[in-house]
């Protein structure tokens, strides 16, 4: 897939409006592509169009050593590789499976598959009211780390996904941003520019 900016940003969006429910939550077989890939890739492009720089930008979809390129042309020439990675546990897996099975799924708390029906069965829980803010960060070093140390075209632009809705908004992104400093931070890694991008909330930040 490729276009402009927008041109891809409008595909990109048609194509998830198509999909199942299933598909989309369960993040299934074109769903996966759209969600971890083509849609980051997509904001990305957004984000650096502006007056003056035209954006063309392509999302290859080949499972090859990057997953899209933009140009930059007008008052800057500039053109770079994407990676893009993804924050998908286990437990969220099981919990977008519940609510597709039943309409609902309790946001904290034990989950788990019956060994015996394969059912998934939740509990629900309690958390602190900021306990996003240090597993995403937790989860954003790691993604950063296993990502450092695997060989990439020469100016690469690495993307870090995640879904968390709680996360909006400058307050919570300066306590995130905090603890990815805390625990070390996103330098020292071969990448051209590092984004962290809040799929639930469509925020795309600028890390390193």
């Amino acid at each position: 897939m490729k276009g402009t900016a927008y041109s891809f940003a409008e595909q990109v969006d048609r194509e998830i409006e198509t999909l199942t429910e299933s598909d989309y939550l369960r993040r299934r077989d074109r769903g996966k592509r759209l969600r971890e890939e083509l849609y980051p890739i997509s904001r990305l492009a957004l984000q650096l169009k502006q007056p003056g720089l035209e954006i063309e930008v392509e999302g290859f979809e080949n499972d090859g050593p990057v997953d899209g390129h933009i140009r930059e042309t007008g008052f800057r020439e500039e053109e770079f590789d994407i990676e893009v990675t993804s924050d998908y546990s286990y437990e969220e897996s099981l919990r977008d499976e519940l609510l597709v099975a039943e309409g609902v799924a309790w946001g904290a708390g034990d989950i788990y598959r019956d060994k015996m029906s394969r059912n998934v069965v939740a509990t629900a829980g309690v958390v602190d009211h900021d306990e996003h803010v240090e597993r995403v960060c937790e989860a954003v070093i790691r993604l950063f780390r296993n990502k450092s140390v695997v060989s990439y075209p020469p100016n690469t632009v690495l993307i870090i996904c995640f879904d968390e809705i709680k996360l909006f908004g400058h307050y919570s992104w300066s306590q995130m941003l905090s603890c990815v400093g805390a625990q070390g931070g996103l330098a020292g890694s071969a990448f051209r520019s590092i984004y962290l991008f809040n799929m639930a909330t469509n925020e795309l930040q600028n890390a390193a």
